[in-house]
């Protein structure tokens, strides 16, 4: 198997931006694009390393054939702006929404552009943007495609990030006892986090960094989704879940594993082992040129012949990067074929009521000849029945 990537905990460089933008240059000359305009803050993070949260005054990223990139920002966020851009950018500031006629923020913006242009435009854009786009509008996610096979700054990065909650799973199994509250458990994972965080990377910007430890004890941990109560308790035996996710400094990965506390209910026995089985089955399949979708398809095949097909309720897997849900999808309908250095999860779950949800979740680079586990954790039904 592949030797896992060295981390990297440094900012990207003006090259590796510079290589991004290239990117997605290529794609707009594919599509005959004259302009791309970016309004996902993920985006214009993955561009520029400048992260804020949407809110009525827009941001608006404009990327040209050539030259700089041109960023509409309102002149209270300029100077925040011009401190964590790393990328060549130029600057069009307005000076508050709402703002008086000819003053407004799509007036700056509109002046960047000439009239009929073909302009690209993601497909998660508001409307009322979209309406003050000049020229023929297309939508096209161009940036999204180009995050999808990571570079190998991105892989150091996920990898530090991965050691991250590597070290939460390791604080929440050993604290994790019957009748330990929720809100403790969440506290001391995230808190172990975010210093360890802070250790590494002294100036991390907390607009893109984000921790969350957490246990679904087994009256609950057959709704995966369901967010548990501060004072729920930690029950014995099990299934509990674990979801231990975290985005560093920029880089979002996960680590989950269904675990018990003392002892095994004979019933959850059976369903432990499937879900394992079907684990191993799409780790089996984890190469370049495998179609994603048929990965899925035969997982669920595996676990509907064992008898739990209608406890399926999600997609075998899904893809990180900047985030910690993106492309690619380890699904069905999602016809691609995996390529070296996507980064997905493999985690194929079954939820019964009355019994529990199994699951357990790793965050995995595919290489040129496999793949490597980011991720680390106890995985077998021994390694993950906690002696009380």
């Amino acid at each position: 198997m592949t030797k896992k990537p060295k981390s990297i905990k440094t900012p990207p460089t003006n090259n590796e931006l510079q290589q991004r933008l290239d990117n997605v240059r290529e794609l707009m000359n594919e599509q005959k694009f004259d302009f791309y305009v970016c309004f996902d803050p993920v985006n214009i993070y993955y561009l520029t390393n400048f992260a804020f949260y949407v809110h009525e005054r827009p941001f608006l990223l404009v990327i040209g054939k050539n030259g700089p990139l041109k960023m509409v920002v309102p002149l209270l966020e300029k100077a925040h702006v011009i401190d964590k851009a790393i990328a060549d950018v130029e600057y069009y500031d307005y000076y508050e929404f709402p703002a008086p006629k000819g003053e407004n923020w799509f007036d700056v913006y509109q002046s960047i552009f000439d009239e009929n242009l073909k302009v690209g435009i993601e497909s998660s854009m508001p409307i009322g943007i979209v309406n003050k786009t000049p020229g023929e509008t297309i939508i096209s996610d161009i940036v999204e495609e180009t995050r999808i096979i990571k570079t190998d700054y991105e892989i150091g990065r996920i990898t530090h990030a991965c050691k991250i909650v590597n070290k939460g799973l390791k604080k929440v199994l050993k604290m994790c006892r019957p009748e330990v509250a929720e809100f403790a458990i969440f506290q001391e994972c995230s808190s172990t986090m975010t210093s360890k965080i802070i250790q590494d990377i002294p100036d991390a910007n907390f607009k893109a960094t984000e921790t969350m430890g957490a246990v679904w004890p087994p009256s609950i941990s057959h709704e995966p989704h369901l967010v548990p109560g501060i004072f729920d308790k930690m029950e014995e035996a099990g299934p509990h879940v674990t979801i231990i996710q975290a985005q560093v400094d920029g880089y979002g990965v996960e680590v989950e594993r269904t675990f018990f506390l003392g002892d095994v209910p004979e019933k959850a026995v059976e369903p432990f082992n499937v879900m394992f089985e079907a684990r191993e089955m799409a780790y089996n399949m984890l190469k370049p040129g495998t179609i994603m979708s048929d990965i899925d398809s035969k997982v669920r095949q595996f676990i509907g012949e064992k008898g739990y097909g209608e406890y399926i309720i999600h997609r075998t897997g899904h893809g990180f990067g900047i985030t910690g849900h993106e492309a690619p999808y380890i699904a069905e309908g999602y016809h691609r074929e995996l390529k070296p250095n996507m980064v997905v999860s493999i985690e194929p779950g079954i939820y019964i009521p009355e019994i529990g949800g199994f699951r357990h979740s790793d965050t995995v680079l595919i290489t040129n000849d496999g793949y490597v586990k980011l991720t680390k954790g106890p995985e077998t039904l021994d390694e993950v029945t906690i002696e009380l």
